[in-house]
């Protein structure tokens, strides 16, 4: 099950959500849940109501909430969480939109504050209205001999969200090397300087690759991959590495199947023939013995 669709789920039977950095959402205690299909339904989803307010740390309850509905350790559920706020937090600093399936939607206003929604966008509600030929010939472009190109659209937005996706784990990388790495207290010599070299040469190259693969993006549709960095056994290694990349406002994700085999992972969009150029390059900047590529 989405992380997505658990916050809605357990604020119907809870009457309230309690969201650190965000606030606390809930429901009139007396108000019944109707069903979704209900008629109803778009009216109950505005009686939810929201308020701005501190909140530390996520309630046990909806932790435990979270662990039993998708079968994960605490850690991971935690660390789900923490992740998913953090990108609705970055949406909302950015003037964009921070849409909580089944609740409402969130919004910064000029003054800093939230404004909240309740109940499905507009947009998505449409979606599921089937268009009829008269709506269809009145979205037609109005000029005579023009025509409209959505897929243009929406490979650019995929190239955009390449950008972003590779954008983030360069500078998570960078950050990385520049806290770890100590300066020397002697003289230049010809080593260093054939470091120095060689991290230019890595850095020109995972520059390169990112263009290879916008220019590819472009052209054709790309594909998901998990690129994973790190490989262990150990627990205290694979939380350390993982809030130490966290900190470094990378998007890594942890994986577990049995709470002793960890996989520490990037998910990035790349054509077939780039992701060897990737692996090879976060090799470098994450000083992996190895990387695994497989589809995400």
């Amino acid at each position: 099950m989405k992380l997505s669709s658990l916050f809605a789920k357990y604020l119907y039977q809870h009457k309230q959500l309690n969201l650190p950095g965000i606030g606390v959402f809930s429901l009139d205690p007396a108000v019944a849940v109707p069903d979704v299909s209900d008629k109803n339904f778009q009216d109950f989803l505005q009686t939810i109501q929201y308020r701005q307010k501190p909140v530390a740390a996520p309630d046990e309850s909806f932790i435990d909430f979270i662990r039993k509905e998708t079968g994960k350790i605490r850690p991971l559920a935690e660390s789900d969480l923490e992740s998913f706020l953090a990108d609705g937090k970055i949406l909302l600093n950015i003037d964009k939109p921070f849409h909580l399936e089944g609740i409402g939607t969130l919004q910064k206003s000029v003054s800093g504050e939230y404004t909240f929604t309740p109940g499905e966008p507009v947009l998505k509600r449409l979606e599921h209205i089937a268009d009829r030929p008269a709506d269809i010939a009145k979205r037609k472009p109005a000029f005579a001999g023009t025509e409209a190109h959505p897929a243009t659209g929406r490979k650019l937005l995929t190239a955009l969200a390449v950008i972003a996706g590779i954008a983030l784990v360069i500078w998570g990388g960078y950050s990385l090397y520049n806290r770890t790495a100590k300066p020397a207290a002697i003289a230049v010599t010809d080593s260093t300087s054939h470091h120095a070299d060689s991290a230019d040469d890595a850095k020109k190259a995972l520059l390169d690759s990112v263009q290879h693969i916008i220019d590819s993006t472009l052209s054709k549709p790309s594909g998901t991959y998990k690129f994973i960095i790190e490989k262990t056994n150990t627990r205290a290694r694979a939380f350390k590495r993982f809030n130490q990349l966290k900190e470094n406002l990378t998007d890594i994700r942890m994986e577990t199947a049995d709470s002793v085999h960890f996989n520490l992972y990037f998910v990035l969009p790349a054509q077939p023939a780039d992701t060897a150029r990737i692996r090879d390059s976060l090799k470098w900047w994450y000083a992996s013995k190895a990387v695994f590529v497989e589809p995400g």
